[in-house]
């Protein structure tokens, strides 16, 4: 992530509504980065395309 090596944990919560995603956040786990993403915060998303996958991205935030 930005060229930065290490882990990092994220929730993500979502509900839906006639089978759409609704209400969808990621928040990236305060204290939970290792390595180069040690200072890492930020919320993110997670967008179905038409195809059915699944992408998370990140607004995100290395101090």
């Amino acid at each position: 992530m930005n060229e930065l090596e290490g882990a990092f944990n994220f929730i993500h919560c979502a509900s839906t509504k006639g089978g759409d995603p609704a209400n969808e956040f990621c928040l990236i786990v305060d204290g939970s980065g290792t390595g180069g993403l040690g200072a890492i915060s930020g919320s993110g998303g997670i967008r179905v395309c038409e195809a059915g996958k699944h992408h998370i991205w990140f607004d995100d935030e290395i101090s």
